[in-house]
């Protein structure tokens, strides 16, 4: 392997796949925000990441890491973006003046954040030959036990949606070389494949006592995922398949997803969980103040939600959990979340968010008179 790859970020999912890559033979480049840095200052003084466990293990040495992004991101093939869901849109900010054709951006995992991404660029006027990807879920579960030092329980072949998916086949392609991918139909398959809005929110809501009581010693695959836990949990799976039955996708159950992953043996839901040697010995949440809820539900479920009411799909447990996941963390109900709007499939149909995602550069979207119309990667309008 001799490609050269920007990393973006510096948590758990960042310094393992900087990591595994610069093991593999990869030239990496890492970098973290000005503001972040010094948390990293071991990583920035030595450049090195070291992994521990059964499937990766060594010493790495990357490239570069820095906190400046010209040099992290200049002429390099594959820009990974391996951040929290709440800063994709700081990062299509960053990033919109700096990429250039013949890149690809890739969310690790995504969560739809492509579409957010290709909006702001659409409106900010980047390269429109620039590609986008996303990953469903992290190419491991993992854990940083402290900065350049991260502990790693289990890898798993992850499921690649592009934007466009005109462009599927060559961005799944350059990705096969650094990663074990497989290809979705496109980003709406591996958004809603996510299964982080599916585990996290029912599994801390359904806990959020023994979480608050639990003095950090909380295990929640382990201990939290009961019968009666899973048992809603499966009830919201029903409603994230449904939807995507909308734009004619058959997505595999939750168990099902597991199985296929590596994470869980085959069986029922909570056979799946509670079989998981790679999820099991992961602790946490250690408090509600989680990305478990700050990010799986304003970015997840949240616009699940939305696109369900948009192309009336009704989605009851969806909303409950969020309203609840929304007084746990006592935020507004109109807090920071990932709107249809912020998609930029706001007004579309079913059939036109298919039409969107398949060719980008041309989304259609109805005028004051109700005719369609197509806007440009550039926001320009065409009859």
């Amino acid at each position: 392997m001799a490609r050269t790859v920007a990393i973006l970020g510096g948590g758990h999912g960042a310094q393992t796949l900087a990591a595994d890559l610069a093991l593999a033979g990869a030239r990496v480049r890492l970098f973290e925000l000005p503001e972040f840095a010094p948390a990293l200052a071991e990583v920035f003084d030595s450049g090195r990441i070291e992994a521990h466990g059964d499937i990766l293990s060594g010493t790495a040495q990357l490239e570069l890491v820095t906190d400046d992004l010209d040099s992290a991101v200049t002429d390099v093939e594959v820009v990974f973006v391996a951040v929290p869901a709440f800063a994709h849109a700081r990062y299509a900010q960053l990033l919109g003046p700096r990429v250039k054709g013949g890149q690809l951006v890739a969310l690790l995992p995504g969560t739809l954040g492509t579409l957010e991404m290709a909006r702001i660029w659409r409106d900010c006027g980047t390269d429109p030959a620039v590609v986008l990807a996303e990953s469903e879920t992290l190419p491991y579960a993992t854990r940083a036990l402290e900065p350049g030092i991260v502990q790693v329980y289990g890898r798993t072949t992850v499921q690649i949606g592009v934007f466009p998916a005109t462009r599927t086949e060559w961005a799944v392609d350059l990705l096969s070389d650094l990663l074990a991918v497989t290809a979705a139909r496109d980003v709406l398959e591996s958004g809603f494949n996510s299964l982080n809005p599916v585990l996290h929110p029912p599994g801390t809501i359904l806990n959020a006592g023994r979480i608050e009581r639990s003095r950090g010693q909380f295990y929640i695959y382990e201990e939290g995922m009961t019968p009666s836990v899973v048992g809603v949990m499966e009830a919201l799976d029903d409603e994230r398949r449904v939807l995507a039955r909308t734009f004619g996708l058959e997505l595999p159950t939750v168990a099902q997803a597991l199985h296929s992953a590596g994470y869980g043996p085959v069986g029922s839901t909570w056979e799946a969980l509670n079989g998981s040697a790679s999820l099991t010995p992961i602790k946490g949440p250690t408090s509600l103040d989680t990305r478990y809820l700050s990010e799986d539900i304003p970015f997840g479920l949240v616009p699940w939600s939305q696109i369900g009411r948009q192309v009336g799909v009704a989605t009851p447990v969806m909303d409950a959990l969020v309203t609840l996941g929304q007084r746990l963390l006592r935020q507004p109900a109109d807090g920071p979340t990932r709107t249809v709007a912020a998609l930029g499939l706001d007004g579309l149909d079913a059939e036109a968010i298919v039409a969107y995602v398949t060719d980008g550069g041309w989304a259609p979207h109805l005028d004051d008179m109700g005719h369609r119309h197509r806007l440009s990667h550039h926001g320009g309008a065409a009859q």
